[in-house]
């Protein structure tokens, strides 16, 4: 099967949305999805059925917001930077429900017209790099975050206590809570933790406080937009993880 006519006949079920059939007629030219090389023709057609299932579930999802979509927008060179380079990331993805969250980066964006800000390429970036369980384990966070609200300090003072104090209050209920899911150890969550560092939306605390040993951390304001951006839920991953 081509790369057209894969394309084709994901493009036929959107009779009735043409922002979405559109979309799938600009990509079927500028992309580039050879593989290359003298290949067994039945690991091609498996490829191709990959990539179209891939491809099925983008513009499935994509159509799902497609009222953020119009028919100008589509041709503006922002929009066809940020739609490229994210249906690129859609299909080089195996998990469905990350690639849902591809789209809804793409046509949240747009509807909020970010689409020319710096922060959507590193948002598309973070979110290439995250896997589900790294980003379904800071959706988990951020439950325990909202339902611990900084308070007053137990001192008796007026003071209210700090983002390491308020997190010290729920911090073993949530290494339970990932050990219960996802059989990880307090050890391997703190390393995995670490490592989010990277994408700016964990901070690892650091520095001498009280009998602090290290291994606990926050979410930070980028999260915030990230996950507003994605439209992404604990409860939405946990379900796709036990799908």
């Amino acid at each position: 099967m081509s790369k057209e006519s894969a394309l084709q006949k994901i493009g036929n079920a959107y009779d009735k949305n043409p922002i979405i059939r559109a979309l799938i007629q600009i990509a079927m030219s500028p992309i580039p999805y050879g593989i290359g090389g003298a290949i067994d023709a039945t690991l091609t057609a498996k490829i191709q059925q990959m990539r179209e299932k891939r491809l099925r579930t983008f513009f499935d999802e994509l159509a799902a917001g497609s009222h953020a979509l119009t028919e100008s927008l589509i041709q503006e060179e922002d929009f066809l930077h940020a739609y490229f380079a994210t249906l690129k990331a859609a299909v080089n993805t195996q998990r469905s429900e990350k690639i849902k969250l591809f789209a809804r980066l793409l046509y949240n964006a747009s509807r909020e017209q970010r689409l020319s800000d710096d922060a959507y390429e590193e948002y598309l970036s973070v979110l290439e790099a995250l896997s589900t369980r790294e980003l379904h384990i800071l959706l988990i966070l951020k439950e325990f975050e909202d339902s611990h609200p900084h308070q007053l300090k137990s001192d008796g003072s007026s003071e209210m206590e700090n983002d390491l104090q308020r997190a010290s209050r729920f911090w073993g209920s949530f290494e339970l809570d990932i050990e219960a899911r996802y059989c990880i150890d307090r050890d391997r969550l703190a390393a995995i933790l670490v490592r989010l560092n990277r994408t700016g939306l964990y901070e690892t605390f650091t520095g001498g406080f009280l009998d602090y040993t290290g291994g606990v951390g926050k979410l930070t304001t980028m999260f915030d937009e990230f996950v507003h951006w994605i439209q992404a839920t604990a409860d939405d991953l946990a379900r796709a993880n036990h799908a």
